[in-house]
């Protein structure tokens, strides 16, 4: 299974190689609030579009998570210090 593993990654590897290669023409002119920023290759406008994708859904499962596990902590706290009272009696 490895063996597939590594031959699928070079595979793509060799995807977004080519694609760079075959996409680094300059793009269109880049603007922000009318301030000229610059040209870039259009490979870089699509992986770093890519890239903040990547980011932007990690960092939405991040902070869902947490909220999941302070909620759970919540609803554990309450019921800890109940116990603790029937044991005594």
């Amino acid at each position: 299974m490895n063996k597939l593993k590594g031959l699928l990654l070079l595979l793509l590897g060799a995807l977004l190689v080519d694609f760079a290669l075959e996409n680094a023409v300059a793009g269109p002119q880049l603007k922000l609030f009318h301030f000229e920023l610059g040209r870039l290759p259009v490979y870089l406008l699509v992986y770093g579009s890519l890239i903040f994708g990547f980011f932007c859904g990690w960092l939405a499962f991040a902070l869902k998570a947490r909220r999941q596990k302070q909620a759970a902590a919540a609803q554990e706290k309450p019921e800890a210090p109940q116990a603790a009272q029937e044991q005594v009696l």
